[in-house]
């Protein structure tokens, strides 16, 4: 088996790798992902960090925001957030779903 069959045995679908979790299966890390990149296998999502999407009957699903925020930083201490949180929460706060006690 090659190196490259042997790397390719270890990925899953719908995970984001960087490039340190791929390297005890290659030596030469880059070179042999080269070939998944090239055939759209992988995708390279920045410098060292490759995503191998899912396949739905819609076509490859993106990486979820948080995953790929966590890879690229290399930390769990980060705080996503978008105008969609906040309209969720004044829709609750001024709909009446909600109930506040005084």
């Amino acid at each position: 088996m090659s190196k490259l069959d042997e790397l390719k045995k270890h990925l899953k679908r719908g995970y984001v790798y960087c490039r340190e979790e791929l390297a005890p299966w290659s030596k030469s890390v880059d070179r042999h992902l080269g070939a998944p990149v090239g055939d759209g296998t992988l995708q390279k999502l920045s410098q060292g960090v490759y995503y191998y999407p899912k396949e739905t009957v819609f076509g490859q699903t993106p990486p979820k925001e948080e995953v790929l925020v966590r890879k690229f930083l290399k930390d769990d201490r980060f705080l996503l957030t978008s105008p969609n949180v906040h309209n969720h929460w004044g829709e609750v706060r001024f709909s009446g779903k909600a109930t506040f006690s005084d």
